[in-house]
């Protein structure tokens, strides 16, 4: 093997070392933009009064005088509406093959309601005292789909925007503490409402992970290994062998 196509074998090589020592990059949800027209990747409980549902464009609204914002990008966003007092919850579950270096959620929502609001101690339930609020949290793997005790592991948002027709605000959160050790995982938007009309809206939901090596791989080993038997041949045919 000439000398220079010994050097160009092992500047391959060490990109390669490059390439195995970020490993566990990608975006962990399906379907977070809803461009698919549908609920595809989501899990959705509708109790009460109302629904979730992924529509294109402006909505009336629920009362037919405040209209919701649309989708923030793209033709289709996900929505709440109801009719009446409900508990809605919209769901994805997600695997992180950890352990990984860096993990971020990030998605926009609007939250808009007539009412002020109410968080009841009970929790997502329209049912009893008077409640009206969205909340976004990660739950383990295994909580409920309504659960808002042991099984959240970190609560993002709790509350409501205001009213009448709100924007949509972007959110960012670094969630690698949370999640960087690996595991399956829920991400949950939801609201409780039982004081007014309520629209909840959500689009561009991503969870994106990376992760960066800091111990050779044993790939990388051998390719360490391949790289010194080539440059330790490239040295004897020089006669450079101490």
């Amino acid at each position: 093997m000439s000398e220079v196509r010994t050097m160009k074998f092992v500047a391959f090589l060490v990109a390669m070392i490059g390439l195995s020592s970020h490993a566990g990059a990608g975006v962990l949800l399906t379907n977070g933009g809803f461009e698919t027209g549908d609920l595809t990747g989501w899990t959705t409980v509708d109790a009460g009064s109302g629904s979730i549902d992924v529509i294109s464009g402006v909505t009336p609204g629920n009362s037919g005088n405040f209209p919701t914002a649309g989708p923030s990008s793209g033709s289709f966003y996900a929505v709440t509406s109801q009719n009446g007092p409900g508990t809605h919850a919209l769901l994805q579950s997600f695997t992180v093959a950890g352990p990984i270096s860096t993990a971020e959620l990030t998605f926009d929502m609007f939250v808009q309601t007539e009412s002020t609001a109410i968080v009841d101690p009970a929790g997502l339930d329209h049912t009893g005292n008077p409640n009206q609020h969205a909340r976004v949290d990660i739950l383990t793997g295994t909580a409920a789909a309504l659960d808002t005790g042991a099984g959240v592991l970190f609560n993002f948002y709790t509350g409501i925007d205001g009213f009448p027709t709100q924007p949509y605000t972007s959110y960012t959160f670094d969630i690698t503490a949370l999640v960087g050790g690996g595991g399956t995982f829920q991400l949950r938007f939801a609201q409780s409402d039982n004081l007014g009309f309520f629209n909840l809206g959500v689009d561009n939901v991503q969870i994106t992970t990376s992760s960066v090596g800091t111990v050779p791989e044993p790939s990388s080993i051998v390719i360490f290994s391949a790289i010194g038997l080539g440059v330790f041949g490239l040295r004897r045919r020089n006669g450079k062998v101490a």
